[in-house]
């Protein structure tokens, strides 16, 4: 049946289309500022085009947007634990370095989102408690293990990591010279017993003077 099969793909496509014009208004404009037809404008058919993919509007859009964003990073952390679900946050972060737009967006869209009644708002702050909730886990495994260092108590790990994290990103986005990969690497090295190995191209500064 090539007839369906073929509607189906192009119809798959024009959905992938309209989602990538949504990612460049939404980073560009924020979730505010931003229409359907913008969007619409973006891929060149009517607005009735994008609510015929996507018929929920600007909210589906923006859902469909982050939705589409964690589960790459997602993607990244599968079936990790401990240690190795740890330097899954450096590998997103290095890979962020050169997805400028999908942090801008990020950054611009959770400071709208703090408002109660903006659309994206549980989605934000759902996934935050999701995204600390792994990392403390992450952080207790490793205690399990007798990976951390003394004293350090996996909950405030946890949140000192994300807390670098988001701080890191602004920086960058501001203009100041940041590895934000290499930075949350070295701030999660201070709980372990055991640094994360650094990055296979990069040699730690720190690492081998005078050895």
């Amino acid at each position: 049946m090539p007839g369906p099969r073929g509607e189906y793909r192009k119809s798959a496509q024009r959905r992938a289309q309209i989602l990538d014009a949504a990612f460049e208004v939404f980073s560009r404009s924020g979730y505010t500022a931003s229409s359907v037809n913008e969007i619409a404008r973006q891929v060149g058919i009517t607005q009735t085009g994008v609510l015929h993919h996507f018929a929920g509007g600007k909210k589906a859009l923006l859902q469909a947007v982050l939705e589409q964003r964690d589960a790459r990073a997602e993607g990244v952390l599968e079936r990790r634990t401990g240690r190795a679900f740890l330097a899954g946050l450096v590998e997103i972060s290095r890979a962020q370095a050169s997805q400028r737009g999908v942090v801008q967006m990020y950054r611009h869209l959770s400071a709208e989102a703090v408002d109660p009644e903006h659309p994206a708002h549980r989605y934000f702050r759902d996934r935050l408690r999701r995204i600390a909730a792994a990392v403390e886990g992450a952080f207790c495994e490793v205690a399990a293990e007798g990976g951390l260092r003394e004293g350090v108590d996996p909950a405030q790990a946890a949140q000192r990591t994300l807390a670098m994290t988001e701080g890191l990103e602004h920086l960058w986005l501001m203009g100041h010279e940041v590895d934000m990969a290499e930075d949350i690497r070295r701030v999660i090295d201070e709980f372990l017993v055991e640094p994360l190995p650094s990055a296979p191209d990069r040699q730690d500064p720190d690492a081998g003077e005078g050895a």
